[in-house]
């Protein structure tokens, strides 16, 4: 398990303990704002959220929320936000270094970490935080009907699981694309790279 640090709110382009990285490595292309070339990627996940809840309510015949309850699932699902960056910082191998912090200035969490992993490890660390969506998706669809106070708070904390990662979508995209299988992604105080050893 890898060390993780809270460093609680800081500013986006702080900088932190770099590791070096090898001179034949390829730097990444990034878009200048992320968060809004990810936005597409948002958009498969909240239909999905959508069609589980239209389908729920075709096939029972009612609404399935109680709307008085939507408020706190909101809630909920904001709350989550950091407990996705330790999902990415959980990924990281034994020994490696994880910052997590919030940026007040993107209203955004985060996870900083410059120890090199193989592709494979980067797109499951990249993905583990749908399971904050997922989880909770998956348990508004199976609940009775009758459960409407949960299901108003299961259904929003579902979407915002599904969509806030939508950066993360984008990245595995790029990178699944991008990197040769076998090669080494890692990131630094510069931007991202990969690597063959």
């Amino acid at each position: 398990m890898p060390t993780i640090k809270w460093v609680g709110l800081q500013k986006w382009d702080r900088e932190y303990p770099d590791v070096p990285v090898p001179g034949h490595a390829v730097p990444m292309d990034s878009p200048e704002n992320p968060f809004k070339a990810s936005v597409p990627f948002g958009i498969f996940p909240m239909l999905l959220c959508f069609a589980a809840l239209i389908g729920k309510r075709l096939y029972y015949g009612e609404f399935p929320l109680d709307r008085r309850f939507v408020f706190v699932g909101i809630l909920c699902g904001l709350m989550l936000i950091p407990i996705h960056e330790f999902l990415h910082a959980v990924c990281f191998p034994h020994g490696a270094t994880v910052y997590v912090g919030i940026s007040p200035e993107k209203f955004a969490a985060f996870a900083v970490c410059f120890t090199p992993v193989s592709k494979k490890r980067f797109m499951v660390m990249s993905l583990m935080p749908v399971l904050l969506g997922l989880i909770p998706l998956v348990l508004f669809l199976a609940i009775p009907i009758s459960w409407k106070i949960p299901a108003a708070i299961l259904w929003p904390a579902a979407m915002i699981g599904m969509i806030s990662p939508s950066p993360d979508y984008m990245d595995a995209w790029n990178f699944g694309k991008a990197v040769p299988r076998g090669a080494f992604v890692q990131s630094s105080n510069r931007g991202w790279y990969w690597y063959q050893k």
